[in-house]
């Protein structure tokens, strides 16, 4: 990067950014050159620092790249990157009104090891989950982290333990990578994913995740409920319902 200064790296910058933002189906590295007239050597080094903080995605397999999740925290352009959000919203609100709880989408960061908001609607009583759109939350103790973990192969799985740490905020926080391993064994298996207050005290969660078929990267969903008001709640009801809920977002994702 230290061979491009100025303003010509901030504007070749900003016309990567508003390219993509313009494809949210993605573009490859030679449509990036092409559409944006910067050589190519130049536009993999700045696609790469943005990738490395966020501001864009990629995808290994295809070579395409996207905007990244770190524009919810600031302005619209990321989500114009997920106009399927505005089709969707209507099935995300119906389970939120089903229960009356917080309910959660999030996506991976590029690194795998957080999920960040990239939607939210609130539960109307007063006591509640507090979050914010854009704010990242850690994978192995949230109920979308664990639920979008889980659609990683195994050996990805293994290579990104090797440099996290499983940090403990509650006493029902999983810290050992054996139990986590196991923990993800059994959101394959049951289909959806649990957070027994393990991020926050007082705070269960129940997410699942589905696919999104506009750039081939997965999404979940996710309800939170205070434990004092578990109790009034039918726990397979809720199952039934998420499962419901996702089967219908992939419904409407399949027509984009």
């Amino acid at each position: 990067m230290e061979n491009i200064r100025g303003t010509q790296l901030i504007q070749r910058t900003f016309n990567i950014i508003e390219l993509l933002s313009n494809n949210p189906k993605g573009l490859i590295l030679s449509e990036i050159s092409k559409k944006s007239d910067i050589p190519i050597s130049t536009v993999y080094r700045i696609l790469s620092f943005l990738n490395q903080n966020d501001y864009v995605r990629s995808e290994k397999n295809s070579g395409f790249y996207y905007l990244g999740p770190k524009f919810a925290l600031f302005s619209s352009i990321f989500l114009q990157g997920f106009d399927f959000l505005k089709e969707i919203r209507p099935v995300i609100e119906k389970f939120n009104k089903e229960f009356d709880e917080t309910v959660h989408l999030g996506i991976l960061n590029n690194t795998h090891t957080k999920v960040v908001y990239i939607d939210k609607i609130e539960s109307s009583r007063a006591v509640r989950m507090f979050s914010v759109v854009g704010q990242t939350v850690p994978i192995h103790c949230t109920a979308l982290g664990k639920s979008l973990f889980s659609t990683l192969q195994n050996h990805e799985i293994n290579e990104i333990l090797k440099q996290y740490t499983l940090k403990k905020f509650t006493d029902n926080t999983i810290t050992s990578k054996a139990m986590f391993l196991k923990e993800i064994d059994n959101v394959r298996e049951l289909g959806y994913a649990v957070d027994n207050k393990e991020l926050e005290q007082n705070i269960i969660c129940y997410g699942k995740h589905f696919f999104n078929g506009i750039n081939r990267n997965y999404l979940s969903i996710s309800i939170s409920i205070p434990d004092y008001r578990i109790r009034e709640k039918n726990i397979e009801r809720i199952i039934d319902s998420l499962n419901k809920t996702v089967t219908s977002l992939e419904s409407k994702l399949s027509f984009f």
